[in-house]
């Protein structure tokens, strides 16, 4: 199960079946689900049907905490615009997740670290379960893998980061009640960062790893704008000339890489506009929109917003109330 996306980050978002009256119970569950892709194939008695759920929401992507009663869901990936690469633990219980093939299954038990790429039909059954799950942005994914995994599942559990990942998630799920917003997105980024290193692990040992015929090039230029983010006349053009390649040539390295070049550039300014929001309080917003390499700052605010869900001024009394 799922439930909505938060439209606050690093602040917990609970939903409970407790809440909702038993018979529009499968109702409301269905239709949380439905924007994932997944259906509810098993019509359950709606006052037997237990489902707790906590989502925080990171720039990077999201924590969710799922417990469960007996349950059976389908994904369609037709019915979603892009497919879902996550790492989940099974903290009780077990799930078994069968694919369209008759020989793609598998068994999830307790104590299980898995990553799952969610991008065919998938069956998935689950008993009383309580899974952990870390689900970062398709956007960092893409730059991992090209291809889809062979199978639903590969396992973690002999991956030398599987102990402090697993240790991690369960404290966050058991102590995210006490922490403040700032200690939140510590923790909450920091998983991602680890999550991503792993992925990237199993991306080259399935050969899934997106190096393209200008990945050279990409790099190249990734590293120039996150040196150069403030300039304002920072452009593919200006972009392509210092590093002395064509701008088709720059325009496909990106490409290749599921992106373009002026998402990149504007990422890389709203992520250093954050920091300095959370960092530096002396500076006015409208001296960071312009230090970030934004000249109209009415469209840093609106960009700020559709990334991170709040004003600049609402992001930085949200941290300076946590410090």
């Amino acid at each position: 199960m799922t439930m909505p996306r938060p439209s606050t980050l690093y602040v917990p978002h609970h939903l409970n079946a407790k809440d909702i009256e038993p018979e529009e119970r499968v109702s409301q569950i269905s239709d949380n689900l439905s924007c994932y892709g997944i259906d509810v194939v098993n019509n359950r008695r709606p006052e037997d049907i237990v489902a707790q759920h906590k989502t925080i929401s990171g720039v990077m992507g999201d924590y969710c905490s799922a417990f469960g009663s007996k349950n059976e869901t389908i994904f369609d990936p037709h019915k979603v615009k892009d497919s879902t690469v996550y790492i989940s633990l099974i903290a009780l219980g077990n799930q078994i997740i069968n694919g369209r093939e008759n020989n793609n299954s598998t068994q999830i038990n307790q104590d299980t670290l898995v990553l799952h790429h969610r991008n065919d039909y998938y069956h998935y059954q689950t008993t009383d379960a309580k899974q952990l799950y870390i689900i970062p942005h398709m956007e960092q994914v893409k730059t991992i893998f090209t291809g889809k995994l062979h199978k639903p599942t590969i396992s973690l559990e002999n991956h030398h980061l599987a102990t402090f990942l697993k240790s991690h998630m369960l404290l966050l799920d058991e102590q995210s009640a006490s922490l403040n917003s700032k200690e939140t997105a510590l923790i909450v980024d920091n998983l991602h960062h680890m999550a991503l290193l792993m992925m990237a692990d199993v991306a080259k040992e399935q050969g899934l790893i997106p190096e393209g015929k200008k990945n050279h090039i990409f790099n190249a230029a990734t590293s120039y704008i996150k040196q150069n983010f403030s300039q304002h006349e920072l452009s593919p053009n200006s972009i392509s000339k210092i590093l002395r390649c064509s701008r088709a040539s720059l325009d496909r390295a990106f490409n290749e890489q599921g992106t373009s070049v002026m998402p990149v550039i504007k990422n890389i300014r709203l992520n250093a506009a954050r920091e300095l929001l959370e960092h530096n309080r002396t500076l006015r917003i409208e001296q960071i929109s312009w230090l970030c390499g934004f000249v109209n700052h009415s469209l840093f605010s609106k960009l700020f917003r559709e990334k991170y869900k709040v004003s600049p001024k609402i992001w930085r009394d949200n941290f300076k109330g946590s410090l």
